[in-house]
């Protein structure tokens, strides 16, 4: 088993739970016996990459994702979270890792349990407990899980300014990864915003957006993240029962559009850079990996709370 001090590996189906509880850490605390509930779905389109050495591939992602909170006594909530999604990449005319498609659909899920300790009005700590699963459909089930929790403290400087510190620590899939969390929420001027995006999409916390809150049904954003999935390979690619992942950048635009009180419309578009793409054998030990060029990145995705 690999361990690495220091990892920025988020799972996408994990990343929509910490953004769900972050956020909510951002904002104010529900009153007691008060809830919250939100259901979301979003798909991503990433166009073909040219890899560098031979071939091209392409990936169309699919996520649904359920969050509800209910407020405890002084402040404090617990909440619960779930999230699913079906990553579709095709490869075309590729060699590179011995096998004309290294993998093909990679199924993602993912359970939360979140708590928030209320220490004052400007103070707050959360822990979030949770198991996530992704892999190929004929992969063993327990060589695609990982387990973890998420700790963090944040606290509310000013009306304009809230700052949270936190950390991760995960294993499973033949790795333990263990990564820093910041939260930043800015209103460094009237109607702009720097912080973190919880938005479901292609964007994710660890990443910066500035956001552009003047317009009376619209918000408008400009941000960079990073984004990085591991998996479980099935028994019959070029590196049985081993995983894959697949990192990069992305820079992007965002509009987020508030349908009602209720409802909202959340669009992206973007560009990865600095991909990679990799594949480890069983014991965790590194194949094969490849870099990939730039490719266009476009999302949509509709958020319903009540």
């Amino acid at each position: 088993m690999h361990l690495h001090k220091l990892s920025l590996y988020l799972g996408s189906a994990l990343l929509l739970s910490i953004g769900s509880i972050a956020h909510a850490q951002m904002g104010a605390p529900l009153q007691q016996g008060e809830t919250a509930t939100s259901l979301g779905a979003v798909y991503t389109y990433h166009a073909d990459a040219d890899l560098d050495t031979d071939g091209d591939f392409g990936l169309q992602s699919y996520g649904v994702a359920g969050n509800y909170k209910r407020g405890l006594a002084d402040g404090h909530a617990i909440g619960f979270g779930a999230a699913a999604g079906l990553d579709k990449y095709s490869f075309s005319n590729s060699s590179v890792f011995g096998n004309d498609a290294p993998w093909d659909d990679i199924q993602r899920f993912a359970l939360n349990m979140q708590y928030s300790y209320r220490i004052d009005q400007q103070q707050s700590l959360f822990v979030m407990p949770a198991v996530e699963s992704a892999g190929e459909s004929g992969a063993d089930f327990s060589d695609s899980l990982r387990f973890g929790a998420t700790v963090g403290y944040v606290k509310q400087f000013s009306k304009t300014l809230t700052i949270g510190i936190g950390g991760a620590v995960y294993t499973g899939m033949e790795d333990t990864s263990a990564y820093p969390i910041i939260l930043l929420n800015w209103q460094f001027a009237q109607d702009w915003r720097l912080g973190n995006s919880y938005r479901p999409g292609p964007t994710t916390p660890a990443g910066l957006e500035f956001t552009y809150t003047g317009l009376e049904n619209w918000q408008l954003g400009i941000g960079a993240a990073y984004t990085s999935t591991r998996f479980a390979l099935d028994d019959s690619g070029s590196a049985p029962e081993g995983y894959g992942e697949n990192e990069s950048g992305l820079i992007y635009l965002s509009g987020t559009y508030t349908i009602s009180d209720q409802s909202s419309l959340d669009l992206f578009l973007g560009t990865t850079f600095g991909g990679e793409l990799s594949i480890e054998d069983s014991d965790g030990d590194s194949f094969a990996s490849e870099d990939y060029d730039p490719s266009l990145v476009l999302s949509v995705a509709y958020t319903f709370s009540f």
